[in-house]
């Protein structure tokens, strides 16, 4: 029985670390980019923190995009930005 309890707790841990570690979208509008931080603000004041050396040339404040991230803490790092 003990066993039992000890296996369903492992696999209920595993599920939800399995699924904080999806990676999540969100579409919206570019509100403002801070290329020395970088960041990316969406108008919905999503904030996402891309990885040093970002180079956003090719993005466009008031631009429609799609945002893959993932959340590590209180910080959503962009995977990936594309136009939506």
């Amino acid at each position: 029985m003990r066993s039992i309890l000890l296996t369903a707790a492992l696999v209920t841990a595993l599920a939800s670390t399995s699924a904080m570690a999806a990676n999540l979208t969100d579409k919206g509008t570019i509100k403002s980019m801070d290329a020395k931080a970088c960041t990316v603000t969406l108008a919905d004041n999503m904030v996402f923190q891309f990885p040093a050396k970002c180079n956003f040339s090719k993005l466009k404040t008031n631009e429609k995009v799609a945002v893959t991230y993932v959340v590590k803490g209180k910080v959503n790092n962009a995977l990936k930005i594309s136009a939506a």
